[in-house]
This record gives structure tokens, C-alpha cells and sequence, in this order.
């Protein structure tokens, strides 16, 4: 169960399709400090790695431990249709823009696992903000993540 709720940190599900939405790809670091992961535990440090491929967001997600280190990839499709998902639990998600937040909601098949993720850039383009909200059957949860950009964004091909 604790992997699940780190892995349902998601992070950085983004790419702009357009020059008004923010760019979210490159090489991020959670600021420990600023972040606030509800009744989550807190990892050691945190880093997410995001490139954009076609249409897709692929987010490599590597969360440290006291005692163990775990990685998690995450595919993202920001359309705003309908997509099947295996993480965190088999299910569907659906990623759309809200102006410049990207939003996604994530639900497992049998609906007892629900989260949303919104994303905000600073206008800088070096600090994202991340607020995820998770329900299941252990109860809600609600974290404000805060990365900094330590790599440049990721060109679009």
C-alpha cells in the first residue's frame, strides 16, 4: 500500500501543445520543504524526469527512501478523451487544459480509486506546482508538491 500512495504522485504530466500552455518536460527536483504530502509519508527526495513523445508525456518518476529507492513510469495523454491506465490500479484516465492548469482525473475500473492532479508552472517556467487529491479505501488524502526545474526543457521533435 505505501507504494501505492507514492506512485499515486504522478508527477509532471505535461506538455504544451501550444505556445500558451506551459511546458512541464525536462528534469525536476521536489522541494521537501515546500511540499506538503498530507497524511502521505515523506520521501527522502524525489525527481521527475519528463520528455515528450508525439502526442504523449512519458514521466519517469524516482522517489527515495530511508531504505529503498522506487521508480515509477507514467505515460500521459493530454487530448482530453478517455485512456486506459495500469497505474496506479488498472483503470482509465482523462488529461485536459483548464487555460494553463493541466488537469488529470484518474479512476480504477471498479471506482474505489480516484485522484485528480492539477498543474500549474510559474511564469518563470521553474517552479511547477502540483496538488493531487486521492480517495480509496483507505481514505482521502490531499498533497501540494512543489518541484524545481534543475534540467532544461525538453525540445518537441
Amino acid at each position: 500500500m505505501r507504494r501505492n500512495r507514492l506512485a499515486a504522485f504522478c508527477l509532471l504530466p505535461v506538455i504544451a501543445f501550444a505556445a500558451s500552455k506551459p511546458d512541464f518536460t525536462g528534469v525536476w527536483e521536489l522541494d521537501l520543504k515546500k511540499s506538503d504530502f498530507g497524511t502521505a509519508p515523506k520521501p527522502a527526495r524525489m525527481t521527475v524526469v519528463s520528455t515528450m513523445e508525439g502526442e504523449m508525456m512519458k514521466s519517469v518518476q524516482t522517489t527515495y527512501l530511508a531504505q529503498d529507492t522506487q521508480t515509477a513510469e507514467f505515460t500521459w495523454y493530454v487530448d482530453g478523451k478517455r485512456h486506459r491506465t495500469d497505474k496506479p490500479v488498472p483503470g482509465f484516465s482523462v488529461t485536459h487544459w483548464e487555460d494553463t492548469m493541466l488537469v488529470s482525473e484518474r479512476q480504477s475500473n471498479d471506482g474505489a480509486y480516484k485522484q485528480t492532479i492539477k498543474m500549474t508552472l510559474s511564469d518563470d517556467g521553474a517552479t511547477a506546482l502540483e496538488t493531487v487529491e486521492t480517495q480509496n479505501p483507505s481514505g482521502r488524502n490531499k498533497a501540494k508538491l512543489v518541484f524545481h526545474r534543475t534540467g532544461a526543457p525538453v525540445k518537441m521533435f
